[in-house]
């Protein structure tokens, strides 16, 4: 922890650091090893195009350096995007505000106008009161009248709050039993009081770029003739896709319930979204046909670069996505780092190692 924390205090010298969800193959603690291979093949200024982004964390990291188009498919990762990446208006929510939001939150823990974590989460994922916490926190965003940045700010300080109270481990595919050791602790903790401490601490880095951030199938970039000036634009893309059997719309559900607040339909114990997107990145029969479209996409502009991150421990090997990637470009090299990987509650893998492979025609 201590090692963790010392490494933690080096990144925020050197970048900008995101630090508002638990997620699968985050990559807060290797941009020391990623940024500088970007920033090697960009120049200051060049867009880069971020396809995959989750946490937003190297979108985030070469903000200052680097026009950004930044894309998830899922909300909720984009509306973090959103807030930190695109914005470059707002670096922080107003005190008054803030008052003018726990008004509402107050009449919403009476009124249960919004109610749908407390009608169908109760001792699951949170405690009923932590559950009414989260739809009064939601109700005062929708109805305080809030810019589209200063929302998208505050989803944000709630998504942070959910995962630091969440009774599951590291994740939403399932919970914890409401008496398991760790659960009591967990339920004690009040969710408005983590959302108005992170939204206090929150300052966002600005820049003088226009940065943009979608929220869509990568495919649609490509297919999409709405995107072809931003494909045009772009210096280098950055691929961190999925590499494991995992689809990451199981394990953040709850999130993008909060952020969407749809009331959708549920299914099974664990109460997932029935209209959950699934990524062909997490199937072996279609991860290696995922990497040729991708690549081949990215191919047809000679001054396109792309820089792949991928594990060790993928579905794809090592040999088989580097075969793949000297199909479409004649320039292919890989980096490779050590680093200790948490699996969301399973403990540690040794011995595993992000590889980076940097590609280009150029």
């Amino acid at each position: 922890m201590v090692q963790l924390q010392l490494k933690e205090n080096e990144l925020k010298e050197k970048f900008p650091i995101i630090e508002i969800m638990r997620f699968m193959g985050n990559k807060k603690y290797l941009i020391d090893f990623i940024v500088p291979e970007i920033i090697k093949e960009t120049n200051i200024g060049d867009t880069i195009f971020d396809l995959t982004a989750g946490t937003q964390s190297i979108s985030y990291a070469l903000k200052k350096r680097n026009q950004i188009y930044s894309n998830d498919v899922l909300t909720s990762s984009y509306t973090v995007g959103k807030a930190f990446v695109e914005n470059n208006k707002l670096n922080l929510i107003r005190p008054e505000n803030l008052r003018r939001l726990k008004i509402l939150f107050d009449n919403n823990l009476n009124e249960k106008k919004y109610s749908f974590f407390y009608d169908n989460y109760p001792d699951t994922y949170f405690s009923a009161e932590q559950c009414l916490e989260i739809d009064s926190i939601r109700y005062a965003i929708d109805y305080s009248f809030f810019s589209d940045y200063e929302k998208a700010i505050l989803l944000s300080g709630l998504i942070y709050s959910m995962c630091y109270a969440q009774s599951s481990p590291g994740h939403f595919a399932q919970f914890m039993p409401k008496d398991h050791p760790r659960v009591i602790k967990l339920r004690k903790i009040s969710i408005f009081e983590q959302f108005e401490k992170k939204i206090n601490e929150i300052h966002i880095v600005c820049s003088k770029f226009e940065n943009k951030v979608f929220n869509c199938d990568y495919r649609d970039i490509f297919n999409k003739k709405k995107y072809i000036n931003y494909i045009k634009n772009t210096k280098l893309f950055y691929l961190d896709p999925p590499y494991t059997a995992e689809q990451y719309s199981r394990f953040y559900h709850l999130l993008e319930t909060v952020v969407k607040y749809d009331s959708p339909d549920l299914q099974h114990k664990a109460k997932y979204r029935t209209d959950r997107f699934k990524s062909a990145f997490s199937y072996k029969t279609k991860v290696k046909e995922e990497f040729e479209y991708v690549l081949s996409k990215i191919s047809e502009y000679k001054d396109k670069k792309i820089i792949i991150s991928y594990s060790n421990n993928g579905l794809v090997l090592e040999s088989e996505l580097k075969n793949i990637c000297k199909k479409y470009f004649t320039n292919v090299s890989i980096l490779r780092k050590k680093y200790d990987h948490c699996t969301q509650g399973k403990g540690k893998i040794d011995f595993v190692y992000e590889i980076l492979l940097i590609c280009n025609n150029i």
